[in-house]
């Protein structure tokens, strides 16, 4: 299995050696692989990497100065992009983006759970939940996106990054059936 995550963290530790902004090297590589992923045909090894790189150092030498991005940060991005296609790794390039986000939102103390419920909830209750999202996981915020989900029968089932917490009928006639069916 890949590991996205540890790709994500060295491109972070990148970021942060090179006094680069974590945000602008994610913004840079979004549009670099973005980009790759227009091209036509396979974009991997080393020399697939070295033609990018002749692409890419002619388009930032072309691009204007004040682009909105740092040079560190966009150095560290095409580097690592780059790095990524040699070792033909860049058909995973959308999950290490992926796992820098939630590096970077963790970094920035912003969680962000999921709340699927089988009936429309109220509002204050929504906001006791977020809360509590808060404060069981040590954010600073927390983004709460919702699901109206009707086969969970009622009750909500709330995920916050791999925990879960199901608190609906469903799951609760599924462990009853369980009991009912060992004995």
């Amino acid at each position: 299995m890949f590991a996205s995550g540890s790709w994500a963290r060295a491109f972070i530790n990148l970021l942060e050696e090179s006094g680069a902004d974590i945000a602008n090297g994610l913004a840079a590589l979004e549009a670099l692989s973005s980009w790759a992923g227009s091209l036509d045909g396979a974009v991997f090894g080393s020399t697939a990497a070295e033609k990018l790189e002749v692409l890419i150092r002619e388009g930032m030498k072309a691009a204007s100065p004040d682009a909105g991005l740092e040079s560190a940060a966009l150095n560290t991005a095409v580097s690592f992009f780059l790095f990524t296609v040699k070792k033909n790794n860049f058909r995973h390039i959308d999950l290490i983006m992926e796992e820098i986000k939630k590096l970077l939102d963790e970094k920035q103390g912003l969680v962000t759970a999921s709340l699927e419920y089988a009936l429309p909830m109220e509002k204050d209750l929504v906001s006791k939940i977020q809360q509590v999202v808060k404060e069981r996981s040590g954010a600073t915020s927390a983004v709460l996106t919702e699901q109206h989900r009707p086969e969970l029968i009622g009750g909500y089932r709330l995920r916050i990054g791999y925990e879960i917490i199901d608190a609906s009928i469903r799951s609760q006639l599924s462990r009853l059936q369980a009991d009912l069916t060992t004995q």
